[in-house]
């Protein structure tokens, strides 16, 4: 016999809130105390990839192998490389689909970073002008792009980022605002206004893009609201 949504009960003690049949406000209110506790755990802090520290929830980690199969994209753009791990990771799921290459920026070349024939490291910073010039020229006929960013997550720099790099994602594929957990939950109170501000802020700007809450069926993320699908030229 299987189980159905409705056969599903949360016992927490006579008085509790979610003593009961959940409602959705009730779920999505666990969901979001999950993803409070998982994230200042710093678990992120201790997941690795191929060895290498990746600074990501698993559960992204998932999803972007989704979208990396399903978009199947020429390149991927990469703001903020760390460690490289996610670098690592993304030209490994490239290897798998037979397809793409990662392009990652830091304002700081770190040694040791993973070496990949699908990898190029560029050191800038993510918003600087002539980065974009490099950019214009590098991109022109790229085909398919995704982007993710993942450097500074203040509020007013991620706005930046969002305009600068909207123009190079192709239809169907997605800008993904890292960390918009920070303030969006939120994870991190004390961090003021970061990317779930500017994502905000560049959705009432730009109706090329909406919101795939499709991407966060998995409950965990670091990305809530942040996985953005560019639904027209």
């Amino acid at each position: 016999m299987s189980l159905t949504d409705r056969d599903i009960r949360v016992k927490v003690g006579p008085n509790s809130l979610f003593d009961g049949e959940m409602t959705d406000e009730q779920e999505k209110e666990i969901m979001r105390l999950a993803n409070i506790i998982y994230f200042q755990k710093k678990v992120w802090d201790r997941t690795y990839w191929m060895g290498l520290n990746i600074a990501k929830c698993p559960m992204d980690l998932i999803t972007y192998q989704e979208i990396i199969v399903n978009v199947r994209p020429d390149l991927i753009i990469e703001t903020g490389t760390l460690r490289g791990g996610s670098a690592l990771y993304f030209a490994q799921i490239c290897d798998l689909v037979g397809k793409g290459r990662v392009m990652t920026i830091d304002i700081e070349s770190r040694p040791s970073l993973p070496q990949h024939p699908r990898i190029e490291y560029v050191v800038a910073p993510s918003t600087h002008p002539k980065l974009k010039e490099f950019l214009d020229k590098k991109l022109e006929g790229a085909g398919s792009v995704l982007v993710i960013l993942d450097s500074d997550h203040r509020r007013d720099h991620v706005l930046k980022e969002l305009r600068m790099y909207a123009g190079y994602v192709s239809v169907g594929s997605y800008i993904i605002v890292e960390d918009s957990c920070f303030d969006g939950f939120p994870a991190w109170p004390e961090y003021g206004p970061g990317a779930t501000a500017a994502i905000d802020a560049f959705l009432a700007e730009d109706d090329h893009f909406e919101v795939d809450y499709s991407m966060e069926k998995h409950m965990l993320t670091f990305s809530p609201k942040g996985f953005l699908k560019k639904i027209k030229d």
